[in-house]
């Protein structure tokens, strides 16, 4: 009776698990943004995509490059591709440190009209932006895109992405963008790991010179709606295990849009926005940075208040 017992306990104990892994993967999550994650809730059949139209031709109206920084240019405007039945969105350009005239340019990729996402596509000039070659299919291979691209002091290049598993992943190439091979760098968390960053410490005087930093949200698993970072030593062969940054701002819903950057000696300064009342907009902004060459993160904290 009590072998019975025990087996019926059991048995609703892993009915239960199995319900609820059903319910969490049959839930959408109004907090991602990524494209292909739509598209996998769109096949379930939880939501329905926008259906495709006709968009009018768009009309040219002069383009300047205006920032604080620089003067205003109105230099012309080059297409990375001609190619008619392809969608380029949400670019990330990179300049090549050992030769200005080089540049790396990755987009979500998809075809046109859009049935396909081939995820981070890459495209490069030798000619500071004249000419353009390269690829609309995703670096590495099929993935789900948010490019963010890099090149190391050793020309080395790099994008990162999310996954074609919806984790997180990171391609190089040696042969500046010719060719490229996909690294994962951590799986699928449970729903998608989202909203990704990637940065490298090119600083000549950093004893962290070389080091690759990819952090982003964990939607799902442990590290729930926080940012998280991995680094790599090595070129972007293998990556650290992942680091919980942004737990100590307690965010009231979630954590999202990571930006890193490194200072001349080694140092990685991570943000974000913090969301407190989703779907209001952020209420803070969440910083933190390492000294240490990634190894250890101070506590995040709260820097900026609206």
């Amino acid at each position: 009776m009590k072998k019975l017992s025990l087996w019926l306990i059991t048995l609703f104990f892993i009915s239960g698990l199995v319900n609820f892994n059903v319910a969490q993967e049959n839930r959408v999550n109004p907090k991602i943004w990524s494209q292909s994650y739509w598209q996998q809730m769109a096949e379930k059949g939880l939501v329905e995509l926008a259906k495709p139209g006709q968009l009018p031709a768009a009309e040219y109206s002069g383009s300047q490059i205006r920032a604080i920084t620089v003067d205003t240019d109105d230099s012309p405007d080059v297409p990375v591709t001609t190619n008619p039945n392809t969608t380029q969105s949400e670019n990330s350009i990179f300049v090549n440190p050992l030769n200005n005239d080089k540049v790396l340019n990755s987009n979500n990729s998809t075809d046109n009209p859009v049935s396909t996402v081939f995820g981070t596509s890459a495209f490069m000039t030798t000619d500071g932006g004249q000419t353009w070659a390269g690829q609309i299919q995703g670096t590495g291979g099929p993935n789900s895109g948010d490019p963010a691209a890099v090149i190391s002091l050793n020309g080395r290049y790099y994008v990162g992405y999310i996954a074609d598993n919806l984790g997180q992943g990171v391609a190089h190439s040696t042969d500046e963008g010719n060719t490229w091979t996909h690294v994962q760098v951590a799986p699928n968390p449970g729903s998608i790991a989202d909203k990704n960053h990637l940065w490298i410490d090119n600083s000549p005087t950093s004893p962290h010179e070389g080091n690759l930093y990819s952090a982003w949200t964990d939607f799902g698993g442990a590290n729930n709606e926080e940012i998280v970072i991995s680094r790599s030593t090595d070129n972007g062969l293998t990556w650290s295990t992942l680091q919980n940054i942004s737990a100590a701002v307690n965010a009231g819903s979630h954590n999202q849009g990571v930006n890193i950057s490194t200072g001349p000696n080694g140092e990685v300064y991570v943000a974000w926005a913090i969301y407190d009342s989703f779907p209001a907009d952020e209420t803070a902004i969440g910083f933190t940075v390492s000294t240490d060459g990634g190894q250890t993160f101070a506590p995040a904290q709260r820097i900026i208040t609206n």
